[in-house]
């Protein structure tokens, strides 16, 4: 496994909150943050770009489910 610093996974949460501002909560991002760091580093081949894959995985998830509320909630 390839170990991250919890100051990195604090600061992709930070940018997240801030990037889906009002859609979803600290909690909720960060779960999806720490979800997609475990999936991640289990196939993890170099440390090099876990940081660039786990902030571009954990926002397209956040994109995906912002989209299904945003249908469920018009629907």
């Amino acid at each position: 496994m390839v170990a991250m610093a919890q100051g990195t996974v604090v600061t992709i949460v930070d940018e997240l909150v801030e990037h889906f501002d009002g859609r979803f909560t600290r909690a909720e991002v960060a779960f999806v943050v720490e979800d997609s760091w475990h999936a991640l580093e289990q196939h993890a081949r170099t440390p090099h770009y876990l940081t660039i894959l786990l902030r571009k995985d954990a926002c397209d998830r956040l994109t995906q489910m912002a989209r299904y509320r945003e249908g469920e909630s018009s629907g």
